[in-house]
């Protein structure tokens, strides 16, 4: 059974579905990602590129969060 309080479902079109799984067959080398590995790879991707621009909705900035160094 999936864990409700860590992951949520998404819906997407065949045709996004089918550019996905386009993707995710080049976007890791050597190996085929799962479709929410991809994505999980595509959204870290781009929030990090967004690097701060990204408001919340009480107007502050959201930061990466990074786990902590041991």
């Amino acid at each position: 059974m999936t864990d409700i309080t860590r992951y949520k479902s998404v819906a997407l079109s065949h045709e996004s579905s089918t550019k996905l799984d386009d993707v995710r067959k080049v976007i890791a080398t050597h190996t085929i990602v799962s479709r929410a590995q991809c994505l999980n790879i595509l959204i870290n991707k781009e929030h990090k590129k967004l690097n701060g621009k990204i408001k919340k909705e009480d107007g502050t900035t959201t930061k990466t969060n990074k786990r902590p160094r041991r």
